[in-house]
């Protein structure tokens, strides 16, 4: 992190969480006739995307890191999350919802969004891309409509190097040591 980020950091004003449960109200009665159940609505410092909803618990929990780099966007994941008190995937009923209330599908990238990733996979038909910490055979689930069909195999778009991770703050695991055993030639 550099010193204009960490800057950035301390002086980004963010809402306390008064005034999110103050927003949840607001947004409860202007986009959902104040439909949705009562959710406690909360900061988290360890996250690192926008935001979640535990709709079983109803709390919402919307990234401190994340809004701290995208300030104008904590009214739209709180309403992306509000969604979520009702759907809980990203299925064509949650787009809908989201195109009426304006809010986003996905949260936008930046710097340490996916800190363990080394592999990037991208998906043969919607070109999206998924970020992974470990190599793995994977299916598009948006595509595939989450069953396994061998037309949506993610295909390995690229590895990020040993020393790529360690600058972005992850220890490189050192290579597997193989069972095999070198013979010196005589």
């Amino acid at each position: 992190m550099t010193q204009l980020d960490f800057f950035s950091m301390l002086t980004t004003r963010l809402p306390d969480e008064a005034e999110l449960a103050r927003r949840f109200s607001w947004f409860n009665e202007h986009y959902f006739n104040g439909a949705l159940p009562a959710a406690g609505v909360r900061w988290s410092s360890r996250m690192r995307i926008a935001g979640t909803c535990d709709s079983r618990k109803r709390i919402i929990t919307l990234s401190r890191v994340y809004h701290t780099h995208f300030p104008e966007d904590v009214n739209d994941t709180l309403k992306h999350e509000m969604i979520h008190l009702r759907n809980h995937g990203h299925d064509a009923d949650f787009r809908r919802e989201a195109e009426r209330v304006g809010a986003t599908i996905h949260c936008k990238e930046y710097p340490g969004l996916h800190p363990r990733a080394r592999f990037v996979y991208i998906c043969p038909h919607c070109r999206t891309l998924f970020h992974r910490s470990k190599r793995e055979r994977l299916y598009c689930g948006v595509c595939a409509r989450n069953r396994l069909d061998t037309r949506f195999i993610l295909l390995l778009q690229s590895v990020a190097s040993r020393q790529y991770a360690t600058e972005q703050g992850v220890a490189a695991r050192q290579p597997r040591r193989t069972r095999a055993k070198l013979r010196s030639s005589r």
